[in-house]
């Protein structure tokens, strides 16, 4: 069965250790045994006045884990190529260059595939 996937990551920036600017983190994935995501759309945003990034990371936070970036992390969308995410695996969102303190957030859309009845 198909049902509409409609999730969202949100994270708090905290100082990178320079005291100007913050990093966060945040992960999600399909949370149940025979489920899995079809991801076709991602959208971001941040309450950050100066611009930041965002990296997606499949599984690990690793140059080549990497399936999506944005250097316009503060209003921004990705679509394209749709990540199929089987349960037990996660994406991870790293945000960096924000204000410390500025909320992250990315809303994740697509279909939700699940064998469960």
């Amino acid at each position: 069965m198909k049902y509409p996937l409609l999730e969202y990551v949100q994270a708090v920036a905290v100082d990178d250790g320079t005291g100007i600017t913050g990093t966060c983190q945040a992960e999600i994935g399909p949370r149940r045994y025979g489920e899995r995501w079809s991801i076709q759309l991602m959208s971001c945003n941040t309450t950050s006045n100066v611009e930041c990034q965002l990296r997606i990371y499949r599984g690990v936070v690793s140059d080549s884990a990497q399936v999506m970036s944005t250097y316009s992390a503060n209003n921004d969308s990705a679509g394209g190529s749709v990540i199929e995410l089987p349960a037990g695996d996660k994406l991870i969102f790293v945000w960096s260059n924000a204000d410390i303190g500025s909320i992250c957030t990315c809303r994740i859309e697509g279909d939700n595939i699940t064998m469960r009845r």
